[in-house]
């Protein structure tokens, strides 16, 4: 089973973002899921990629994957995650949305075929480990 991981990475401190990603692909490594995500990308990582360049390669995963997981770690919009859940809406890829439970301004858990909220990385980790997949 594989999934794609969504994410806001545009004004968003790398830092903060890498150790929810690992926790999130370790979780699903752990429950024999491959998880991607265009962050570990080194086909994508320090290229002169446009914008286009890079969704076009993310749909191309998701072609290939079984679910999208969308973490969502703020109100702040990001245009590339919602292109992907439109993307996988239109494929009709299930959605998995996991969010931060200090999100309040979304719609993206209303339109997932399951979600669910968290507050620390460990919960986060936790509730991937009780998935129904």
């Amino acid at each position: 089973m594989k999934a794609f991981i969504a994410y806001r990475s545009t004004g968003e401190d790398p830092q903060a973002v890498e150790p929810v990603l690992i926790a999130i692909r370790e979780a699903f490594k752990g429950r024999g899921i491959e998880a991607y995500s265009t962050f570990f990308d080194e086909a994508i990582e320090g290229k002169s990629l446009g914008v286009r360049q890079i969704m076009e390669h993310a749909f191309g995963i998701i072609d290939n994957a079984d679910f999208l997981f969308v973490v969502q770690t703020s109100d702040n919009k990001s245009e590339g995650m919602l292109i992907e859940v439109g993307y996988c809406m239109a494929k009709r890829v299930p959605i998995i949305a996991a969010t931060k439970d200090t999100v309040t301004k979304t719609y993206v858990p209303a339109i997932a075929s399951q979600s669910f909220k968290w507050s620390t990385i460990e919960d986060l980790a936790r509730a991937i480990t009780d998935l129904q997949l």
